[in-house]
C-alpha cells in the first residue's frame, strides 16, 4: 500500500504512470484507452512536477507573490488529476479558463473576509469540481468567510474569532475550497498591490492573520489533499 507522502514520487516515472492512467481510462471504458495512457503519461509527470516546483518556490518567496504561486501550482496539479479521468483534457479552450470571477478593482473600505467570487459555466474550476469530486455549488456567489471557516486547518484561528462557529450552508471539498481563496488572493496581488502592501506593512488589519494562518495551511494541506486524491484514484483502480 502506498503512503500519501511517496505516491507524487511514485508517479514520476512513465514505468508507473502508463499502467496508472490505463487502468483508470480502462475503468471508464474508453477504447482508446492505450493510446491516451501512452499520450498522457509525460503530460500527467510534467504536470506533477510543475506544480511542485510551485510549491518550493512559494514556499521560500517572499508573502508578497506567495498566493500567485501556490496558486498556479494547485492549477498544474489538478491538471494532472483531471487526466486520470478526462483522457481528452483539455478538449477546448472554454476549459482552460479560470472558471472563477471576482471583482478585479476591489470597493473603498475593503474586507478580505467579506469579499466573495462567482463560479463561471466554463473553466478549470466547473470542470474539475464536476470531473474530481461531483461536486455543483448551489449558490451564485461564495464569500471568503464561507469558504475559510469550514476547513480543518483554519479552526483553530477562527476560535479566536468565534465562540461558536455556525456551520456552512454548503461545503465544498476542501481542495475546491483553497483553490477558490487562492484564487481572490492572486487577484489581489495582481489587480490591488497597494492594498496588498499596505496589509503586509501596517498589519491592521484583521484581514492579515487569516491571510497568513490561510498560507500557511496551504503550503502544508495542499500537497497532501493531492496525494490523497492520487492515492485513492490508484487503489480503486489497480
Amino acid at each position: 500500500m502506498l503512503k500519501e507522502e511517496t505516491i507524487l514520487n511514485y508517479l514520476q516515472v512513465t514505468a508507473h504512470t502508463r499502467p496508472f492512467l490505463l487502468a483508470c481510462y480502462e475503468n471508464i471504458n474508453n477504447p482508446k484507452a492505450s493510446h491516451h495512457a501512452y499520450q498522457n503519461a509525460e503530460r500527467f509527470i510534467y504536470g506533477l512536477n510543475l506544480g511542485s516546483d510551485y510549491w518550493e518556490s512559494a514556499k521560500s518567496t517572499p508573502l508578497s507573490v506567495q498566493p500567485l504561486l501556490f496558486y498556479y501550482g494547485l492549477n498544474h496539479y489538478l491538471k494532472s488529476c483531471l487526466l486520470t479521468v478526462d483522457p481528452g483534457y483539455p478538449a477546448t479552450a472554454k476549459v482552460l479558463a479560470h472558471g472563477l470571477s471576482t471583482r478585479k478593482r476591489k470597493k473603498q473600505h475593503y474586507r478580505f473576509l467579506e469579499d466573495d467570487i462567482r463560479v463561471q459555466p466554463h473553466g478549470l474550476f466547473p470542470h474539475a469540481a464536476d470531473h474530481l469530486f461531483q461536486f455543483t455549488s448551489s449558490k451564485e456567489k461564495v464569500s471568503m468567510d464561507e469558504l475559510l471557516r469550514p476547513l480543518e486547518a483554519m479552526a483553530s484561528i477562527y476560535a479566536f474569532k468565534d465562540f461558536e462557529r455556525p456551520s456552512a450552508d454548503e461545503t465544498w471539498p476542501p481542495l475546491l475550497a483553497y483553490f477558490a481563496v487562492l484564487y481572490n488572493l492572486s487577484m489581489l496581488v495582481r489587480y490591488e498591490g497597494e492594498w496588498w502592501g499596505e496589509m503586509q506593512q501596517m498589519r491592521d488589519r484583521e484581514d492579515y492573520v487569516f491571510i497568513i494562518e490561510f498560507l500557511k495551511s496551504a503550503s502544508e494541506q495542499i500537497p497532501m489533499l493531492i496525494s490523497g486524491w492520487l492515492k485513492d484514484k490508484l487503489t480503486s483502480v489497480l
